[in-house]
């Protein structure tokens, strides 16, 4: 009976060390890039969750947010309120962003936070 008890104990502490050991970020965890570029993770996020609408394929008469140049512009004010304040629905604007859709995570919007505060890398 001992040795089943020392067993398990050991098994349950060997499960936990391997469990914590995960060498992966919070931002690996949560999805958020660091040094995002526009071409590798800010343009995935705007073709799956804005292209559909702000394009000139789009839903509406919004901003197009299919290129790298119209998303810049979209986030300095150029063609319409900021980019991160309407993800976030930030002070800026009331209407979160997307509409027709649920809210950007966390992990995204940070990475597209990152990217603008990163000056924009293209690729």
């Amino acid at each position: 009976m001992k040795n089943i008890k020392l067993i398990i104990t050991a098994l349950l502490v060997g499960t936990a060390f391997f469990v914590s050991c995960d060498s992966r970020t919070q931002q690996d965890l949560e999805g958020i890039v660091s040094n995002p570029t526009y071409t590798k993770n800010v343009k995935p996020i705007m073709d799956a969750k804005c292209v559909g609408c702000h394009s000139q394929a789009g839903q509406g008469n919004y901003p197009d947010l299919d290129t790298y140049q119209n998303v810049v512009d979209a986030q300095n004010g150029t063609n319409s309120s900021k980019l991160l304040c309407s993800i976030q629905a930030g002070a800026c604007t009331s209407d979160r962003m997307p509409k027709s859709d649920a809210p950007l995570s966390n992990g995204s919007i940070n990475t597209i936070k990152n990217w603008i505060d990163n000056n924009y890398p293209e690729n």
